[in-house]
């Protein structure tokens, strides 16, 4: 009996054993490790851009991130690539498109020095850069070295002209930003402030309107600059990016998107 039971106990076991192994499923092959790119992103039709707030031209609250954004995204679009826009103050956006962790910036000012550090792209718009001061000091200046006497606000990282960025005998106190130097210049702890006009018309309209009617632009600016896309050295690629943003940024002149896109904005002729 009890060998019976014995060989009865080793055929349910056998029985059971069978019955788990058809149920079980087959584990999936494991997927090869795909490797990761060295380029900045994962995808290589996504261009990362670094920029700063300068409104009217660019800024977070404005539709589209404004104008400027609107043209270099429409180029890059045309050009088969989706831009990601990431916001951060001037000098951290050189610092990290200068090291590759970004594909590029704007808007930038042409200057010797940015040519030697970054690849630029034909100008995307311009717009006067001069002074501000208080209306009631009668401040005028036919050159630079008349300037002297005065107190000039600039903005930390900015490009100006090279004569003013080269002249070391000028009074000039650097602060973080242009709404920082228009709030100065009001409060009488500075004579000056180099600044772009619309930048500085936009400002006191959203954020100073105090010095309405207060602070005016000395005309005629100093000069009218205008705004480039610069792409890193440090990018894989950066040169061919540079020239399909460029065909694609010609197409836009050629068809009328560029000037329909500056009239929206309330820039166009």
């Amino acid at each position: 009996m009890k060998v019976f039971n014995i060989q009865i106990l080793k055929l349910l076991v056998l029985s059971l054993v069978f019955a788990a192994c058809q149920s079980a499923p087959t584990p999936p092959p494991t997927p090869p490790l795909t490797p990761i790119s060295p380029t900045i992103s994962s995808d290589e039709h996504i261009i990362r851009l670094a920029t700063l707030d300068w409104p009217p031209y660019v800024g977070e609250v404005l539709p589209q991130y404004g104008f400027t954004t609107a043209i270099v995204s429409e180029a890059f679009k045309r050009a088969g690539y989706e831009v990601k826009v990431d916001f951060m103050p001037w000098t951290r956006v050189l610092q990290e498109t200068e090291a590759g962790n970004y594909d590029a910036a704007y808007p930038e000012y042409y200057s010797e020095e940015r040519v030697k550090t970054f690849f630029l792209s034909d100008p995307l718009a311009s717009g006067p850069l001069g002074f501000y001061k208080r209306k009631a000091d009668n401040i005028t200046y036919t050159k630079l070295d008349d300037l002297k006497p005065y107190r000039i606000g600039v903005v930390l990282g900015y490009i100006n002209t090279p004569e003013f960025d080269a002249a070391d005998y000028l009074q000039k106190e650097a602060t973080n930003s242009d709404e920082q130097n228009l709030r100065k210049l009001l409060l009488g702890r500075i004579d000056l402030v180099v600044i772009d006009k619309f930048v500085a018309q936009y400002l006191i309209k959203t954020s100073i309107p105090e010095a309405v009617g207060t602070l005016e632009f000395m005309e005629p600016p100093l000069l009218e600059q205008s705004l480039y896309v610069i792409f890193s050295r440090q990018v894989a690629g950066s040169e061919q990016k540079l020239q399909a943003f460029n065909a694609a940024l010609k197409t836009m002149r050629e068809d009328g998107t560029l000037e329909r896109i500056l009239k929206e904005y309330g820039f166009g002729k």
